[in-house]
């Protein structure tokens, strides 16, 4: 039973005129649902001569209707248990989505669940809006291009996609709670732009707290993302991406340079450092050491020396890559059912199911639809962390094993400010990153480099329905903690492991960070000025919280066959082909034998768009028309203002004023927002952006959460901030696994576990 039953039984209706909503339909259909969509224009980025084949991409394994919203009745729409729809508020089809949408809502009734993909904040749903104007809007354009020049879009519909995904996980959740006997609810939002805002949010912890600005340093991340280096720099014959996290990935660089004299120099020697005082001048060092190697040559001094380094990929480049990496982004899986960026093993065989009443004891409450479900994380850094935090804001425990001997990552990235100053207090608990990222979980600190550790371990996974990885292939199969050693204690189990390349195949060691995921997919060799002028994306580090969405979905969907079955299973996920699946558009043009071009600030099909410097000091207006209807508009605007063009219109007038006159026309427009704007805005307290949380030694901070809407309430969100390390350690050994005091000290005296300080309340 391939990853293709996960949602069998499901049955879908799609009502769709961009990606929004046919990307998350797609995701659904790759995971077994039943997905029926009216035969609607699609409207997105790609060239005309493309069009019919991204359409194919995405709609495949659908079933197709016409539809007539005078002849939809309520036998038909109530025949599905799900309506997955974008054009409810804003149609670029000309109006019959709209109305489409409009009857399925109205005939519907109660037993049919509609998922929402807007673009705009979920208050403001009927304004007028674009993928670039998103990306504007959310202040995640602002993070990305050079200092001085025009703010860079997210090409190629890619906020659509993002949202697309989410709205996946939404709807996996639904069924979830529909097989549990639980109400999934009338009406789910997701909106584009909270979406995207929230994604900045969350990297934003690593800039904002420690007096990094998020705003535009050209190929690398605005002072190398706090560790140098996190850059884009030259080869003999391409590009590479270096993005190293901790002084011991610095000093291994520096070994593979054969530690020139200048490293030597005070400071030097740290890369928080470096990152803060010394990038500039380093980087061209730095640059000048890759310009007189290959791209080859770099690769294979990352994986001698073990520094991250990936080489920035063509689309046609990561598309071979992928192939040779048995992955099955271009391929199908069993059956001819084309695969999702995923695969799922089953149990080995003859292992027993799990009675009907222990399947899943979910409990949901008002708020926290998973509350009863309980995982076991053993992730770091950002993407697996991403996942269980979410799982946390919808109700679950999350069980987050780490140790003081080699802690997340995460906890590393330093003190945060406060006043400008560094926080006081232990080091391992000022880091706001970290508190971003596990939110609302439980420490238990539990040596795994120890037999009675692994034990522990494995003691827990069977009082778990859910465990969560992503460290290299390999690593926990090394320890005795793999999918055949948990499944051994607990069938039920669901275990969910994320790496850069999957966890089969030649290139399965490859590890790294975001930037690493963006050059191997190609993403990174289409944001830029130019073919010639690139520049990346290693502020917004997208293919962690991407990787986290997918992986949500799949985990999600796999639970209710947990439900239906009584079988658990392994979710092998690839994040580089997460990344790859929302490229569609590009990989579309790349199989034709086509150069992608890199479109900086315009798009292949609407009439206009760009982004405009305004008056005044670094403003700028994001605009995209739509159609010929939005194009008249905004050329009456410009003549009667006597003005010669779209360019000279916008540079005289404010980015607010500019924004107020075309939305007023309606037109798709945005300033292109500060971060920092965006975070303090009317919209983000409207929909519940992020909750304030206080932790112990931070304070009170900011946490961006699982940004879904249900029946109009707020975003699902924990209830407390991160866990102090260890804090958890006595009340999950006796509560949940009947450890007495006496057994608890001895773990302790023997450095298996460490106690910690008390849990917080």
């Amino acid at each position: 039973m391939p990853e293709a039953e996960l949602l069998k039984g499901l049955r879908v209706l799609e009502i769709a005129v961009t990606v929004r909503g046919a990307y998350c339909g797609l995701l659904l259909s790759q995971l077994g649902a039943e997905v029926t969509r009216v035969r609607l224009p699609l409207v997105a980025d790609c060239p005309p001569e493309y069009a019919d084949g991204l359409a194919r991409s995405l709609h495949q394994r659908k079933s197709t209707v016409d539809g007539d919203p005078e002849t939809l009745s309520a036998q038909m729409v109530r025949a599905f248990d799900l309506v997955i729809t974008d054009c409810l508020h804003d149609d670029e089809s000309g109006g019959l989505g709209q109305r489409l949408a409009e009857r399925v809502i109205d005939v519907g009734g109660a037993t049919t669940t509609v998922i929402d993909v807007v673009r705009p904040p979920t208050f403001r749903a009927s304004v007028p809006s674009a993928p670039a104007v998103v990306s504007a809007a959310s202040g995640m354009s602002w993070g990305i291009g050079r200092a001085g020049e025009a703010p860079l879009t997210l090409p190629y519909d890619l906020p659509d996609y993002l949202a697309a995904t989410e709205a996946a996980g939404a709807a996996a959740l639904t069924a979830l709670l529909r097989q549990v006997g639980s109400n999934p609810g009338r009406r789910w939002s997701v909106s584009a732009t909270e979406v995207v805002a929230s994604y900045v949010g969350q990297i934003s912890s690593v800039f904002l707290p420690y007096g990094r600005p998020w705003t535009r340093d050209g190929a690398r991340a605005t002072m190398s993302g706090g560790s140098y280096p996190g850059a884009m720099f030259p080869c003999r014959d391409g590009n590479i991406s270096i993005m190293c996290r901790t002084n011991r990935e610095w000093h291994a660089l520096l070994d593979a340079m054969g530690h020139p004299e200048w490293s030597s120099r005070p400071g030097y020697d740290d890369a928080r450092v470096v990152a803060r005082q010394h990038a500039d001048e380093v980087d061209r060092w730095v640059r000048a050491w890759t310009a007189e190697h290959t791209t080859d040559a770099m690769t294979a001094l990352g994986k001698q020396f073990n520094f991250p380094v990936a080489t920035v990929l063509t689309v046609q480049e990561a598309i071979a890559l992928n192939r040779f990496s048995e992955g099955r982004l271009f391929g199908t899986a069993p059956g001819g059912v084309p695969a999702g960026p995923w695969m799922v093993h089953e149990p080995r065989p003859n292992a027993r199911r799990i009675p009907t009443q222990r399947r899943l004891a979910l409990e949901p409450r008002a708020g926290k639809p998973l509350h009863g479900l309980r995982v076991l994380d053993l992730s770091w850094v950002w993407s697996g962390p991403m996942c269980t935090a979410a799982l946390a804001d919808l109700g679950a425990e999350i069980i987050k094993i780490e140790h003081r001997g080699r802690p997340d990552p995460a906890r590393l990235r330093g003190r945060a400010l406060r006043d400008g100053r560094p926080i006081d207090g232990p080091e391992l608990e000022l880091s706001t990153y970290f508190n971003q990222m596990n939110r609302g979980k439980r420490s238990v600190s539990i040596d795994i480099t120890t037999e009675r550790g692994v034990e522990l371990v494995l003691d827990l996974a069977e009082r778990c329905d859910v465990v969560v990885e992503n460290m290299r292939p390999g690593a926990l199969t090394r320890r005795g903690l793999d999918y055949a050693a948990m499944s051994a204690r607990n069938p039920g189990i669901v275990m969910l492991s994320m790496s850069m390349m999957g966890q089969t195949g030649p290139l399965r060691e490859i590890g790294g960070y975001a930037p690493v995921m963006s050059g191997l997919s190609g993403l990174d060799s289409l944001v830029g000025y130019g073919a010639e002028d690139l520049i990346g994306l290693y502020n917004p580090a997208l293919g962690d919280p991407n990787g986290a969405a997918h992986a949500l979905v799949l985990l999600l969907a796999a639970l209710r066959r947990r439900v239906t079955l009584g079988a658990g299973c392994w979710l092998d996920v690839s994040e580089v082909e997460c990344f790859m699946s929302l490229m569609r558009t590009p990989i579309v043009i790349a199989e034709a034998g086509q150069v992608v071009s890199v479109p900086a600030n315009s798009h292949q099909h609407f009439p206009v768009q760009g982004t405009f410097r305004a008056f005044g000091t670094d403003e700028w207006v994001t605009v995209a028309a739509r159609g010929d209807g939005e194009r008249r508009a905004i050329d009456e605007l410009v003549a009667d203002s006597g003005s010669s063009s779209l360019v000279e219109w916008v540079s005289a007038r404010a980015a607010g004023e500019t924004e107020k006159e075309l939305l007023t026309r309606g037109v798709p427009c945005s300033r292109v927002q500060q971060f920092e704007d965006v975070a303090a805005s009317d919209w983000a307290a409207a929909v519940s952006l992020f909750r304030v949380l206080d932790h112990p030694h931070l304070g009170p901070r900011p946490l961006y959460t699982v940004p879904w809407h249900r029946d109009g309430g707020p975003s699902f969100a924990a209830d407390r901030s991160s866990p102090l390390l260890a804090s958890s350690t006595v009340d999950v050994l006796r509560g949940i696994l009947g450890c007495t005091t006496e057994d608890i000290e001895a773990l302790a005296e023997a450095e298996v576990v460490d106690i910690g300080a008390k849990e917080s309340p």
